[in-house]
C-alpha cells in the first residue's frame, strides 16, 4: 500500500459495500488522502468512520465531477445502480460517460473501473477468462455493465485515459448483501435451498480480496489497457460455501431444489414474457409523465412477477449461477497484478461470521 501514501484518490459509490470498504482500507491501510464521492448523505455512515473527506454529488452532474476530481491522480469508479432500465442507464452509462469525460480533462487522472463478471452471462465454460464472449443477458444492471465497459475503452483509445476494468464474481463477506445477509437471513426462516444438491462450482470473491485487486490495478503499470477477472479460486462447489453459513446460523441440512424442476420451467414463460413487458423502450413507460394506467398496469406486473418468483424461489440466472458454471480462470490477475487471495475460505468465513454477530445477525 505504499503506492497509494499521500497520493490523492477519488472513489465514486463511496457509500456502497466495495466503495466503502475500499475508500477505508485507502485511508487505514494506505495512507492515501481519500475523497468519497456521496450520492445519498443518509447512507453515509459506514465510510464516515474512517478520515475520508465525504463529498456529496451525482456522477450524472460534469460540475460536480470535475470538482470532485480535482486534484485526483486516481479514480476508483465503484458506483452503479440496479433496478430499471431508465435508472441503471442513466447511472451506469450516462454517469460512467461523465466520470470518464472528467478524467480525461483532469489530464492526470487514472481510472479504475468496476465492472462484474456477470458481463459473460451467467453460463462460465470451464476455465473461462476475460476473452469468453460478453453475453448481453435482458437484466438492465448487467447490460448496462457491458455497455459502460464499451465506454472505457473507447475513452482508453480516443483520449489516451489510463484506464484499467475489474470484472468481479459474486462479492462475500461483510456488508454484503446478496451472498451474505440474505442467505444466513434466509436460512435462519428457512427459506433457503440449494440448487442441485449444491454440486455447482462457486465462483465468488470475499470482499477484502476484491479491494487488494482493485487497489493492485490502481498501481501497476502492467494493469493499464487491460481487463481482469477477480474470484477466490477457492475450487469450492456452492454446497461447501454454504454449509458455512448453514453451520452459523446452526440449521439443520438444506434443501434442494433442482435446475430443471417442472415448477421452475413451467413458470419461466410467464415470468420471461413479464420482464419483457417491464424491460426497456416504450412497450411499459415507467417515469412519471407514463399514463396513470400505465403505472398501474407495472405495478400489477410487478406484484405478479413477486407471486411467481415464490414459487419458483430462483430466477433463470441464479439457477444457471448456481447449478451450471464452471471455474474461472483468474490467471491474468495473478500475472500481471501479481494477486492473490491472502484468506482461506476457513478464515473469512471466521471474520464474516464475526461480522454477523457484530451487528446482531446471528
Amino acid at each position: 500500500m505504499v503506492a497509494y501514501q499521500g497520493r490523492r484518490v477519488l472513489v465514486t459509490g463511496g457509500t456502497g459495500l466495495i466503495g466503502s470498504r475500499l475508500a477505508e482500507r485507502l485511508a487505514l491501510e494506505g495512507k492515501a488522502q481519500v475523497r468519497a464521492l456521496v450520492h445519498t448523505w443518509s447512507k453515509a455512515a459506514w465510510v464516515s468512520r474512517a478520515d475520508v473527506q465525504l463529498v456529496q454529488g451525482d456522477i450524472r452532474d460534469p460540475a460536480a465531477m470535475a470538482e470532485a476530481l480535482q486534484g485526483c491522480d486516481v479514480v476508483f469508479h465503484c458506483a452503479a445502480a440496479r433496478g430499471g432500465w431508465p435508472l441503471c442507464r442513466a447511472t451506469n452509462v450516462e454517469g460512467t460517460r461523465t466520470v470518464l469525460e472528467a478524467a480525461a480533462k483532469s489530464g492526470t487522472a487514472r481510472v479504475v473501473h468496476l465492472s462484474c463478471a456477470a458481463v459473460h452471462g451467467p453460463l462460465f465454460a470451464e476455465g473461462a477468462d476475460e476473452t469468453a464472449p460478453l453475453m448481453r443477458s435482458g437484466i438492465p444492471y448487467i447490460d448496462t455493465k457491458i455497455e459502460s465497459e464499451e465506454l472505457v475503452r473507447h475513452f482508453s483509445a480516443s483520449h489516451g485515459l489510463p484506464a484499467t476494468i475489474v470484472r468481479p464474481a459474486p462479492v462475500w463477506g461483510p456488508c454484503s448483501p446478496g451472498f451474505t445477509v440474505m442467505p444466513v437471513r434466509q436460512m435462519q426462516l428457512g427459506r433457503w435451498s440449494l440448487v442441485d444438491g449444491g454440486h455447482g462450482i462457486c465462483n465468488a470473491v470475499y470482499i477484502d480480496h476484491l479491494v487488494d485487486a482493485l487497489l493492485l490495478a490502481g498501481e501497476r503499470e502492467e494493469a493499464l489497457g487491460e481487463t481482469f477477472l477477480v474470484a477466490d479460486d477457492y475450487g469450492i462447489t456452492w454446497g461447501e460455501f454454504f454449509e458455512h453459513y448453514r453451520r452459523m446460523v446452526n440449521t439443520g441440512p438444506l434443501p434442494s431444489v433442482r435446475s430443471e424442476s417442472p415448477v421452475a420451467r413451467a413458470l419461466r414463460r410467464p415470468i420471461r414474457a413479464i420482464d419483457w413487458l417491464l424491460g426497456p423502450g416504450p412497450r411499459m413507460p415507467e417515469y412519471e409523465p407514463a399514463p396513470l394506467l400505465v403505472r398501474g398496469a407495472r405495478s400489477g406486473l410487478m406484484r405478479l412477477r413477486a407471486r411467481l418468483t415464490r414459487h419458483a424461489p430462483f430466477s433463470d440466472w441464479d439457477l444457471d449461477l448456481y447449478s451450471k458454471q464452471g471455474r474461472l480462470n483468474i490467471a491474468k490477475a495473478r500475472t500481471l497484478l501479481d494477486y492473490k487471495p491472502r484468506l482461506s475460505l476457513d478464515e473469512a468465513m471466521r471474520a464474516t461470521e464475526a461480522w454477523l454477530h457484530d451487528q446482531h445477525l446471528l
